[in-house]
Formats: structure tokens, sequence, C-alpha cells
């Protein structure tokens, strides 16, 4: 969960990515300057990746991860001189119980990741939603509880109760992925759409040029956009790409990649 990491996605940065880089440029320099560690806000993997290539310009430099749990997929990141230790309450990170009437409820993720940035707070600032199967925790910033706590009284039309939670009493997260190894003849968004869900190219074209597809849960139209290493793509009503590696070509010249596949 720290120590240095090997440059991953070979230093391929988006023009969308700028204001993010620009961001995390200046955490990495103040954390150089004043010798002393700073936390970031919830980072998405390919935002890991980024801060990940950008650390390694720092000899001085370190970042840690941690999102509430081994495994996270969202996590905050403190970026510190080598003489630094972490703990956990370091990352300022409070995790959250929802109660909602069971028997007549049926949440699902979207459902309680609307409700928690409709009520007024970044993305940036939530981590994971995680469920059992049944019961649903998410994880957010330690400093925003009071606010969510106010602010969050029902997730669509039914009413909730959030109930804080230490990570001892943390959910055994149901994992409806699976890891598969394909090929594709490109790296093009609307080509990896097309293979995994079995879509023609048309489809899979029409799908990001209405706005129902994410790279990194960005919006993204341009169905010609290449994915790299740690990329999640999100394609409303099918579900979510992750690409966990690029592994070289197959004989045939198709690109051979790892993703990891939620079907919806």
């Amino acid at each position: 969960m720290d120590d240095k990491k090997t440059i991953i996605g070979g230093g391929f940065f988006r023009p969308e990515e700028k204001t993010f880089i620009d961001k995390v440029s200046d955490i990495l320099l103040k954390a150089q300057t004043m010798y002393t560690p700073q936390l970031t806000d919830f980072l998405n993997l390919r935002e890991q990746t980024i801060l990940n290539n950008l650390i390694n310009k720092y000899d001085d430099l370190f970042v840690h991860y941690f999102g509430g749990y081994d495994g996270a997929e969202r996590v905050r990141g403190i970026i510190a001189p080598d003489y630094f230790v972490p703990k956990e309450s370091d990352y300022g990170i409070a995790m959250y119980e929802i109660r909602y009437p069971e028997k007549f409820a049926n949440l699902h993720h979207g459902q309680i990741l609307g409700s928690l940035t409709g009520s007024g707070v970044e993305r940036d600032r939530f981590g994971d939603i995680i469920t059992d199967g049944e019961n649903w925790q998410f994880f957010v910033f330690e400093s925003m509880s009071d606010y969510i706590e106010d602010q969050v009284k029902k997730i669509g039309p039914y009413k909730i109760h959030l109930i804080a939670k230490s990570f001892n009493d943390l959910l055994l997260p149901k994992d409806e992925s699976t890891d598969e190894t394909i090929t594709v003849q490109s790296l093009r968004l609307d080509t990896i759409i097309s293979d995994v869900y079995d879509l023609s190219r048309q489809n899979a074209k029409a799908l990001v040029e209405h706005g129902k597809v994410q790279i990194n849960w960005v919006v993204n139209k341009n169905a010609s956009s290449f994915i790299t290493i740690t990329d999640t793509l999100s394609i409303r009503g099918y579900g979510r790409i992750r690409i966990n590696d690029i592994m070289g070509r197959s004989k045939n010249k198709k690109y051979l990649l790892s993703v990891n596949i939620i079907k919806k």
C-alpha cells in the first residue's frame, strides 16, 4: 500500500487530465519544499497511476495509499518524505453503514452515489461504495461527517439512516466482476466496448456519441479515444470494464488485454 511504484501506463496523459496533473504537481512541490506530509482527495485508479508517474521524479518523496480497507479501488494518498510512516487515522476517512427498509427497498450503487453527490459534495470526497449483497457501506472525508449525516436522509424514495462505523465493522464486499483476457483489433474506445459486450462497432460508437460512456468517470463522446492501463470504462446499461494490463500483441497482431468486467 506504500513505497514508490513502477511507472504504469507509459506516461501517457490525456489533455483533459491536465487539471488533475497540475493539482497533484502543486501538492508534490509543497511536500518537497515544506518537507511535510500532504494528503490528497480520493483518487481513482487512473489518478493513482498519474500520481505514481509524477512522484518518480522526486527521489525524496513517497506516496502511501489507503481507502478504508485493503484492496479499496478509490483511495487517499499521503505524499511524504521517507521518514514518515502513516497510521490509518492520518488518512482522514470515515466509514458509514446505510440503514434502510430492506423489506421494501433494493438499493444499488448508482442510486447511492447519486444521493451522496446530490448532497452537494464533490465525487473526490467519497471513496468506495461496497455491499455484501444486502448491506451497504461507503467511505467519505472524516471532516465532512457532520455535513453528510445532516444532508443525506433519503436514497431514492426511501428514508435512510447513516450509522458511523469503525473499519473493524467492514462488510465482506461482494465481487461480481470477472477477470478475463481478451484480444482486440485496436485500443479504440468503441472497439473495446464492441468486443467485451458483443455489440456491433456501429452500436458501440453510438453509445459513446450519445454520452452513455465514461472514461474514468468522465463522459467521453469520442469513439476513437484510445484507452490505456488502469482506465475504467463505464457503459450505461451494460456495465464496467477496467483495463488491468496491456500484454502486447498476439500472433495475428491483435492486442492482448487483461480486463476486469462487470456485466449488468
